[in-house]
């Protein structure tokens, strides 16, 4: 609504992770380039344009996973520190390495950059997503005042996960949202402290990060949340858990993703090609 002034809002910063290059030696795949038009950024600068114009929001930090031994990495450090003065942009350095677990590398630049927002509530935006449709506000202040501490904002249809362990249910307090059971790396806005403690939990947790669970920091976090939720009543999980998706139930996604670049799709086609000689074998 024009003229609306959101108490959230004012008090949100983004946090945006970004890479060049990263190494998957778990999948056996080592990816000299990752993210697309790397070491420039100029796909960076359309992401921070789209969030001004779709959420209102300009208050920026960049926490940069900075591989120190790659000269594409190198490159776009360079551009991101004249990126981020032109932006008026926070720049937080994560060093790695080629040879270190990306798992490991992208966790570790998202909390250093939790650690530096200051603002009461954080947006996540990962480097290769966009919004759809501009944001309501309203509904998000609403969330919040309900119980909210994480609304998540989805890159399909807001349903439940008919192979996976994602529940998606009308929120009874709150027309327009749904409450999730499920931890996702795609975007959200949360209370900074609700997030840095979900990040606290997964670090505690035996890093197996890949297979039904995921990648990143949503592999530990989801086996935490799947024993919570059999080992906890309902009402003292949603309490542990408060997590909200942006929409109804069968609400079109609110994220695109323009990630379609030849290191994803590389292991895409690796993990086909594993999945048909078991279905080969089965058969």
């Amino acid at each position: 609504m024009p003229g609306y002034h959101s108490a959230v809002r004012a008090n949100t910063q983004v946090l945006i992770i970004t890479h060049a290059s990263k190494n998957v030696s778990e999948q056996g795949i080592k990816d000299p380039l990752l993210y697309p038009g790397a070491p420039h950024t100029h796909l960076l600068e359309k992401v921070l344009d789209n969030i001004e114009q779709c959420a209102g929001l300009t208050d920026i930090v960049i926490a940069f996973d900075h591989k120190m031994d790659c000269a594409i990495s190198k490159a776009y450090f360079d551009n991101l520190k004249e990126f981020c003065d032109r932006k008026k942009a926070r720049l937080v350095l994560s060093p790695s390495c080629l040879l270190m677990l990306n798992q490991l590398t992208a966790t570790a630049a998202f909390k250093r950059g939790i650690d530096a927002v200051d603002g009461d509530y954080v947006m996540f935006f990962e480097h290769d997503h966009l919004f759809r449709a501009g944001l309501d506000w309203q509904l998000i202040d609403r969330a919040i005042n309900v119980g909210a501490q994480m609304v998540r904002f989805n890159r399909c249809a807001n349903k439940s996960d008919p192979v996976g362990v994602e529940v998606v249910t009308p929120c009874v307090s709150l027309d327009g949202m749904c409450e999730t059971n499920y931890y996702c790396n795609g975007p959200f806005l949360a209370k900074t402290s609700f997030c840095s403690e979900l990040f606290e939990l997964a670090e505690r947790q035996i890093p197996t990060w890949n297979g039904m669970f995921g990648g990143f920091v949503e592999g530990p976090l989801t086996r935490q949340m799947i024993a919570d939720e059999f080992n906890l009543g309902h009402a003292e999980f949603r309490r542990k858990y408060p997590i909200y998706l942006y929409g109804a139930v069968g609400a079109p996604p609110l994220i695109e993703h323009f990630g379609d670049f030849p290191g994803r799709r590389a292991r895409w086609t690796k993990r086909i090609k594993q999945w048909l000689r078991l279905a080969d074998s089965a058969g």
